[in-house]
């Protein structure tokens, strides 16, 4: 057996900022939590729901002489459990009040009505995409994913575009969903620092994961383009530092953003190659864009080629037609 890796400290990475890093038992690797010192101690994000997280957590506190008891507030970027799995352990130690989207809180309530609505959401979206029927038991993964590495807690305040953070008053709240629909980022105009959350990433493009609406009677949200959209709208800020959810942090976000808003024009033109051969499937193109994880990584791949099947229908350059349930793309 290795020997476990001593917990990292606390590291102030801009004036009353410090980040805490993380483990996860996740293929994205440690999540970055952040410590903001201002008219209330506010923690952003919580880490999942297992020991290791929270030994670092405690640890990281440690290093900087903060006791989990001086934690006021807990603002989630959004609802991922490896943003908001520990959120109720932290909450009953310090009585801290939490912040959070709208759309965040039947996931941190674990709202069972809401998750079999969102376990149906995904069994009709899978079958309409073609997604074979013994390969349907992910869902059910996915729902033992949300139970196992987070515990129900609640939402105090819901926070909006825009509007000024209570307690942080130099805190700005974005509005930057894709990656997923509770997605929320905070600016500090002063000194240009915004905390970014899963929203912009340095070593990976974030996954424009699709979620199910709030309201059943509504149309599913069209991911990647509402996270091309929050792109854009931040790569209209003047941002000098962006802090990510994972790994270091940005500098130069605008030539970043350019760079994924170009990748995903390339990805849309491959999906256009392969159907010049005839029509497909949702869950063929997947196979075929993503060859070697769309067998692991099915929900996160699925919802990648679904957005771009979005783009192009948003260009009105794929048509579609049904057959006994299922979709068949053509260009």
């Amino acid at each position: 057996m290795s020997k476990q890796q001593p917990f990292k400290k606390a590291v102030e990475v801009a004036p009353g900022i410090y980040q805490i890093e993380i483990p996860t038992p996740f293929s994205v690797g440690p999540v970055n939590l952040y410590l903001l010192q201002g008219e209330k101690l506010t923690l952003v994000d919580a880490g999942p729901l297992t020991e290791g997280a929270w030994s670092a957590l405690m640890a990281g506190l440690e290093s900087i002489q903060i006791r989990p008891e001086e934690i006021e507030q807990i603002v989630l970027t959004h609802h991922h459990v490896d943003h908001c799995g520990q959120l109720e352990r932290i909450r009953r130690i310090s009585g801290a009040t939490t912040f959070a989207h709208p759309l965040a809180v039947p996931y941190v309530e674990i709202d069972q009505d809401f998750l079999d609505f969102h376990d149906r959401f995904f069994y009709e979206l899978y079958r309409e995409s073609g997604v074979p029927d013994e390969k349907l038991i992910i869902i059910e993964k996915y729902h033992k994913l949300i139970t196992t590495f987070a515990e129900r807690s609640q939402i105090d305040v819901t926070l909006k575009h825009d509007q000024t953070i209570p307690g942080l008053a130099e805190w700005k709240v974005l509005y930057t969903p894709g990656h997923s629909q509770s997605h929320l980022s905070l600016y500090r105009e002063k000194d240009r620092v915004m905390i970014a959350g899963d929203h912009i990433i340095k070593r990976i493009s974030s996954n424009a994961f699709i979620e199910p609406p709030r309201d059943q009677s509504q149309a599913r949200p069209l991911t990647l383009v509402q996270y091309r959209t929050a792109l854009q709208m931040c790569a209209d800020m003047e941002i000098d530092l962006a802090l990510s959810g994972h790994g270091e942090p940005v500098v130069g976000h605008r030539e970043l953003i350019l760079q994924r808003l170009q990748k995903n024009w390339e990805r849309t033109d491959r999906l256009r190659q392969l159907l010049q051969d005839g029509e497909k499937t949702a869950y063929e193109l997947n196979a075929l864009l993503f060859p070697l994880l769309y067998e692991q990584e099915l929900p996160l791949t699925l919802s990648e080629t679904l957005g771009h099947i979005d783009l192009l229908k948003i260009l009105h350059q794929l048509e579609s037609r049904e057959v006994e349930g299922v979709l068949y793309y053509s260009l």
